[in-house]
C-alpha cells in the first residue's frame, strides 16, 4: 500500500469507510462518505481524483458539504487502481479495525422478533400491554428478564379474575419468584400489571395511584393496602388509653390497626399477654392472614427495625407477651431476626434449614406457555446459606402454610406442586438457625381460624 494512503491526514477517510463496513454495507454499495479532512488531507484526495480524471477537470473534485467533504469512494478506488473487494484490505492496512456492528444489530432484531412473537401468542387481546412491552429494546443481557416478565403477566391473565383476593406480592412471587416484580414503584413492573388490567376490563387510564389500586382490585389483586410502619392484627389491649381503645375496637372488628410512635410513647397500651404474637417482616403476610380468617395476633415490622418497631417490641416484652419472629430467609432477614431474638427474647420460627428443605419440596408448576427460553426462577431453599444463597421469601406458599395454616380456596395453589405433608408444619428441627440461639422452629401451636375458606 503506498505510503500516502496511510498518511495520518487521510486516516479520517478510512475511519469513515470502516464505519460503513462495520454496519454490513457491501463495499460496492459505498458510493460516498462524508468526512472532515484537514486542508492537507483534502488536497491529497483532490490530487488523486484530479490525476485520474484527465480532461474532466473540476468535475472530479470532492464536494464540500455542511458535514465535511463528500468523497466519491468508488471513483477514488478506480483512480487508485483498486476494486471494491479490496476496500477491507485498504482500511486494515491503514491500521483501522473494522468492528462488527452488523452482528449485534442482527442479534437485536432476532431477539425483538422472538419477544414480539411470544408476547403476541401468550398475551392476545392486550394491545396496551403489548405496546408497552415491545417499546423497549432487548439484548442478550435482558432477554431472560423480559421473557420472565411476559410469562408472569400471561399467567396472571390466565388466572384473573381471581376467585378470592391475593396480595400483589404473593401474585408476583408465585408467577415469577420475585415478590417485588409487580411493585407499583419506579423501576418495577406494576405499571405493566395495571395495563394488563385495563386491557382485560377495557378500563380507562387511572389518574391517581388510588385509582390504580381500585382497578387491580377488580381482578382480585390487592396492592400494598397495609404498607405502614407498624401494623397489628388481632392484638387486644386491657388498658384505658386511646391506643388501648383503638386496639380493642380493631380486635372486635377483626381488622388491622396502625400504631404510631406517638401512640406508643404518649399513650402506651397495655397488651393482652395471654395471646402470643407472631411477628413478621412483610405486610403481605398480615393481609394473607386476614384472607385466611386468622384470629391470632400478627404484628408486622415492615423490614428493618425502626424506632417505632423497637418501642412496640420493648413494650410487649416488658409486659410479658410471648414473641415469635419470622422473616425472609436472606442476609437481611437473619439480621433482623437476630436483633429481635437478642433484644426482646423472641423465638425465631421457620427460618432454619428444616424450613428451607421443606420449601424445596414445593415445585413451581408454571403453566405451559411455550416460552422460547427457560426462564424458570431457581428453586427456593436449595442453598441454606444466609450470606448470599437463594432467598426464601415469606410469600412462598410453604412459609405461608407454616405460619398461617393451609387454605383450600387459595387461587394460586395450582401454580405449585407440593407434597401431601405441605398441609402440616415442617418437622421440628429442635433448634433455630445457629446465629439466632436456641429457639424452637415449630409454630406456637396451630392458629385458630374463622371463615369458610380455610382448613388445616
Amino acid at each position: 500500500m503506498p505510503s500516502d494512503l496511510v498518511d495520518p491526514e487521510i486516516r479520517p477517510l478510512w475511519e469513515a469507510v470502516a464505519a460503513r463496513l462495520a454496519l454490513g454495507n457491501d463495499p460496492a454499495s459505498i458510493h460516498t462518505v462524508t468526512v472532515k479532512l484537514s486542508p492537507t488531507g483534502e488536497a491529497m484526495v483532490h490530487g488523486w481524483l484530479r490525476a485520474g480524471a484527465g480532461a474532466r477537470g473540476r468535475r472530479s473534485e470532492p464536494r464540500r458539504t455542511g458535514g465535511g467533504t463528500a468523497v466519491p469512494v468508488q471513483r477514488l478506488l478506480s483512480v487508485l487502481g483498486r476494486t471494491p473487494t479490496e476496500l477491507h484490505t485498504l482500511v486494515q492496512q491503514a491500521g483501522i479495525a473494522i468492528s462488527d456492528r452488523q452482528g449485534p444489530r442482527l442479534r437485536a432484531h432476532e431477539l425483538r422478533s422472538m419477544i414480539a412473537e411470544y408476547t403476541s401468542r401468550v398475551l392476545p387481546d392486550t394491545p396496551l400491554l403489548r405496546k408497552r412491552l415491545l417499546s423497549v429494546g432487548v439484548t442478550d443481557a435482558t432477554v431472560r428478564e423480559r421473557l420472565l416478565l411476559t410469562q408472569a403477566l400471561a399467567i396472571v391473565r390466565a388466572l384473573a379474575p381471581l376467585p378470592r383476593p391475593v396480595t400483589i406480592a404473593r401474585l408476583a412471587h408465585d408467577t415469577s419468584g420475585d415478590p417485588h416484580l409487580f411493585d407499583l414503584t419506579e423501576g418495577r413492573h406494576g405499571d405493566k400489571l395495571v395495563l394488563l388490567t385495563r386491557d382485560m376490563l377495557d378500563a380507562p387510564e387511572p389518574q391517581t395511584p388510588a385509582q390504580e389500586r381500585v382497578l387491580l382490585a377488580h381482578l382480585g389483586i390487592i396492592a400494598d393496602r397495609l404498607s405502614q410502619t407498624v401494623l397489628m392484627l388481632n392484638v387486644n389491649a386491657t388498658g384505658d388509653g386511646p391506643a388501648d381503645r383503638a386496639l380493642r375496637q380493631a380486635f372486635a372488628d377483626g381488622r388491622p390497626v396502625h400504631l404510631t410512635l406517638h401512640d406508643l410513647t404518649r399513650h402506651p397500651p397495655r397488651f393482652d399477654a395471654s395471646a402470643p404474637w407472631s411477628v413478621v417482616e412483610n405486610p403481605s403476610v398480615v393481609d394473607e392472614a386476614m384472607m385466611r380468617g386468622m384470629r391470632t395476633p400478627v404484628v408486622c415490622t415492615s423490614g428493618t427495625l425502626t424506632a417505632v418497631d423497637h418501642v412496640l417490641l420493648a413494650l410487649a416484652h416488658d409486659q410479658g407477651v410471648s414473641l415469635c419472629y419470622s422473616g425472609d430467609i436472606d442476609a437481611a432477614g437473619h439480621s433482623i431476626a437476630r436483633a429481635v431474638h437478642t433484644r426482646y427474647g423472641a423465638r425465631v420460627q421457620h427460618m432454619d434449614p428444616a424450613t428451607l428443605q421443606h420449601a424445596a419440596t414445593y415445585v413451581r408448576q408454571t403453566p405451559a406457555q411455550n416460552c422460547p427460553l427457560d426462564v424458570r426462577p431457581p428453586r427456593s431453599g436449595t442453598l441454606p446459606d444466609d450470606s448470599g444463597g437463594l432467598p426464601l421469601y415469606q410469600e412462598h406458599p410453604a412459609v405461608l402454610n407454616l405460619l398461617l395454616g393451609s387454605c383450600h380456596d387459595d387461587p394460586l395453589t395450582g401454580l405449585w406442586c407440593s407434597p401431601a405433608s405441605a398441609r402440616t408444619p415442617a418437622p421440628r428441627s429442635g433448634q433455630a438457625e445457629r446465629d439466632h440461639g436456641p429457639s424452637p422452629t415449630a409454630a406456637l401451636g396451630r392458629p385458630s381460624k374463622t371463615g369458610d375458606g380455610c382448613a388445616e
